[in-house]
């Protein structure tokens, strides 16, 4: 269970977002909505350890995350940025094999175990066969499935992504979210996603949480919603929204 506790942040005392609540349970994925600017990406970074909120507390069960040291809160949390650093030349195995990290002293390298490991979360995003591949020639959402199975050799409960279908086609888009919310469920993690398409949220994620004017505007169940509402609450966002019905899923549209 993630729970975020009245939480304040920003940068240089400028506050960016402004008493954040919710929790989550595991299994679920979360996805994170609001105009640009809004501070999706300070709430994640709020959540995974990588920035100190001004105010208030994220708990994974019991535990403050700030009472973990970096590698400890490291195993239970797991964080991919919109755009990767990686600039140089390696092997796709041995970006997967940085999630390992973690788990090693300043004097350890990753073993053969870890190696198999490594091979098997690739084989979980279908991406196996580039193991001994230049990471920089693949496609941009193959990279990203690739960065995911990184993360799950992180063996993190809570995974938190970052706009990761951002500068990716239609098919790929699809394909990435797809995946996600399929290791969310078929490993029970706790997911939260930054995204700018509401269309992709409703039909990815279980809940959805909406910033706006750096507060929490609305958290919602997308099993327990119907037209009116999501009308309603987009249109208070994102201008004037119609909701329309599409075999028991529901899509927004710009009128």
């Amino acid at each position: 269970m993630l729970k975020v506790e009245n939480i304040h942040a920003g940068y240089n005392k400028n506050l960016i977002i402004e008493d954040i609540s919710f929790h989550l349970p595991s299994g679920s994925l979360l996805g994170l909505l609001g105009l640009n600017g809004v501070g999706k990406t300070t709430l994640l970074k709020v959540i995974g350890g990588l920035l100190k909120p001004i105010e208030g507390k994220i708990f994974i069960g019991n535990k403050d995350i700030l009472q973990y040291r970096s590698k400890e809160r490291a195993r239970h949390i797991s964080f991919m940025p919109q755009r990767n650093s990686i600039i140089y030349n390696t092997l796709v195995i041995d970006v997967v094999l940085m999630g390992i990290t973690p788990y090693l002293n300043i004097f350890s390298y990753p073993n053969d175990g870890h190696m198999e490991k490594a091979y098997e979360a690739l084989k979980i995003v279908n991406m196996e066969k580039y193991y001994n591949s230049n990471f920089l020639h693949l496609s941009e959402g193959e990279k990203q499935l690739i960065l995911i199975a990184r993360s799950l050799l992180q063996s993190s409960q809570i995974m938190l992504f970052d706009e990761p279908d951002s500068s990716l086609d239609f098919n790929n888009k699809h394909m990435i979210l797809s995946k996600i919310r399929e290791i969310v469920k078929e490993h029970n993690k706790t997911g939260i996603i930054s995204l700018h398409d509401p269309n992709i949220a409703l039909e990815y994620c279980d809940n959805i949480l909406i910033l706006k004017d750096k507060r929490l505007h609305t958290y919602f169940n997308t099993r327990e919603i119907d037209k009116s509402y999501v009308s309603r609450v987009f249109s208070e966002v994102y201008g004037n929204i119609e909701a329309i019905e599409y075999k028991n899923r529901y899509f927004v549209l710009r009128q």
